[in-house]
């Protein structure tokens, strides 16, 4: 085993960056598309939840996927807005 690692040390090492910075742009897309969208509703006249557009967009920027799960599920489900708030929003 000792071997392998040694062997192989240089490739493990470049595959793990390679895997850091596919991370950091799906961090910095999902951060951007937060943004986007928060500026959507913004023109819409619905403000975010919980905490204001900016936060939102350096919390996804941190937290990535989860983080932008869950500004989706505040604020595009029906769980958080009345049901005729988010029919019009599809229908738009």
């Amino acid at each position: 085993m000792d071997f392998f690692l040694r062997h192989y040390q240089h490739s493990l090492d470049a595959f793990q960056q390679i895997l850091w910075m596919i991370n950091a742009l799906i961090h910095l897309l999902f951060a951007g598309a937060v943004a986007k969208d928060c500026g959507v509703l913004a023109k819409r006249g619905i403000k975010p939840i919980l905490v204001s557009p900016s936060t939102w967009a350096f919390t996804t920027l941190i937290g990535g996927v989860w983080v932008a799960g869950l500004y989706w599920l505040l604020h595009h489900s029906t769980l958080t807005r009345p049901f005729s708030i988010a029919t019009q929003e599809s229908q738009q």
